[in-house]
């Protein structure tokens, strides 16, 4: 999605309310809060920051503004410095003016400045107070990073080799149910499973005993009884077997065993190149813990202005199998070309479709539950100011009516900007399953996809 169809996709849902948050709600005309509007740091080296920096002097006892220009990806820092040493009051207001959060005083603050570290979605308002002569000089500057989106976490985990084919988990059953079945594909599947296991006994035994021919192969033969129990007992008939059992057993080894190593070859040169992107993906996990462990601390730092901000992955979201699970992302959440090129090459622009989908099904839900906190906390205080303040009766449920109106105008922009979205998501997934079958995992949607799709779908759905 492009930037100007994002803008118009959240402007969208502010249809009928863009005037009612512009600002903490009140009822008193005499509020003129001054905008803060952030603008794009253009410096070298702060690409994709934005802020600004405002002097004024004190004209009144209290002074009200409000800062535009962010969303909740960005981490946004707020400095209020008293200028001439004069104390300051100042208090974060998201909803209502009088709705005050973690007020702070310069006077004692180191610097006589005061910080706040927050997220926020949709704008809020910073309140100054104080009890100081007019014209006393105050600064407050505003800095947002560059949009964070990592918190939601990976949704793909590595696929194991079981899961790559459809019918694998038939073929297993098939064997399971008739032991005696030889010479068809699902014997062909079971050999190669023993045949990588006993490839790699062989080789550390040889290793820890030195010792090569028959001696080494009875070794094998009895360290594969007791490390596959499971399947000794599902084709052999248990884990005791007799001399007769096992002799005719490791005769079909040895007879058996040029073989298996030919299907191996085979399959791991057809497979050269997904193993190659495996190897790629495991050089890349390192730095990718790493940038999410940062990322992860700034999230814990920066709270949310109100509780309709979350700053975790959604409970319960299950996570997908994947030929290519991880593709490394820069600080923007923007996939970085060039990195496990194996699979990037195709899961690329899929990926970054689909990650995108999830961040803004996040942010149209969160745009959602604060316009309704908003609104929540706008109608509670206008039916209590209309009464204890005298504002007159009329007036107030003209205002009212104002308000319920646009909620009810939002419940209709999200349910259409919900459905397109999830069209939006379905197709995502549909070019990722389309890689996955390129890089032979079969019938990905069908098997693993399908269940993070109705996960989004539930999760996101409107409940009320």
């Amino acid at each position: 999605m492009g930037p100007l169809k994002n803008i118009l996709l959240f402007g969208f849902l502010f249809v009928g309310i863009i005037q009612a948050l512009a600002q903490p709600y009140t009822l008193d005309k005499s509020i003129k809060p001054m905008e803060l509007k952030l603008m794009a740091d253009t410096r070298k080296g702060h690409e994709g920051e934005k802020g600004i920096v405002y002097f004024n002097r004190v004209t009144d006892s209290v002074m009200y503004h409000f800062v535009t220009g962010h969303s909740l990806f960005q981490f946004v820092d707020v400095l209020v410095t008293s200028m001439d040493g004069s104390p300051l009051e100042v208090s974060l207001n998201q909803d209502i003016w009088n709705d005050e959060y973690n007020k702070k005083s310069t006077a004692s603050s180191e610097d006589n400045m005061v910080r706040f570290k927050l997220r926020a979605e949709g704008k809020f308002g910073i309140k100054v107070e104080t009890d100081a002569p007019k014209n006393s000089l105050y600064n407050i500057t505003v800095l947002a990073s560059p949009e964070k989106k990592a918190y939601l976490g990976s949704a793909f985990r590595p696929i194991n080799e079981n899961e790559m084919k459809s019918s694998d988990k038939a073929a297993i059953s098939d064997v399971a149910a008739d032991g005696s079945k030889e010479g068809n594909g699902s014997n062909t599947f079971l050999y190669i499973a023993l045949g990588v296991a006993l490839l790699v006994i062989g080789l550390l035994a040889g290793k820890l005993l030195g010792r090569k021919g028959k001696d080494t192969t009875m070794l094998l033969c009895f360290m594969l009884m007791f490390s596959i129990g499971s399947h000794a007992q599902q084709h052999w008939g248990g884990n005791v077997m007799t001399m007769e059992q096992f002799e005719n057993w490791k005769t079909k080894f040895e007879h058996d065993q040029d073989m298996l190593k030919e299907e191996m070859e085979i399959l791991q040169s057809e497979r050269a190149g997904v193993r190659k992107g495996i190897e790629n993906l495991g050089k890349t996990i390192a730095n990718i813990q790493s940038t999410w462990s940062t990322v992860k601390n700034l999230y814990t730092s920066y709270t949310g202005l109100s509780d309709c901000i979350n700053s975790a992955p959604p409970a319960g979201a299950p996570t997908i199998p994947s030929i290519c699970s991880e593709i490394t992302v820069d600080d923007r959440g923007r996939i970085v070309e060039g990195e496990n090129e194996e699979c990037a090459s195709c899961f690329l622009e899929a990926r970054q479709k689909f990650n995108e989908k999830r961040y803004l099904f996040d942010r149209l839900a969160t745009i959602y539950k604060c316009t309704k906190k908003f609104s929540n906390a706008a109608i509670a205080f206008g039916d209590n100011a209309s009464g204890v303040h005298g504002v007159a009766g009329l007036a107030w449920q003209a205002e009212r009516i104002k308000i319920e109106k646009s909620v009810e105008e939002l419940e209709k922009a999200y349910d259409n900007k919900y459905a397109e979205m999830l069209q939006d998501l379905a197709d995502a997934m549909m070019e990722l399953n389309i890689c996955e079958a390129k890089y032979g995992v079969e019938d990905w949607y069908d098997r693993f996809g399908y269940m993070y799709f109705e996960f989004m779908k539930e999760k996101y759905a409107r409940k009320d």
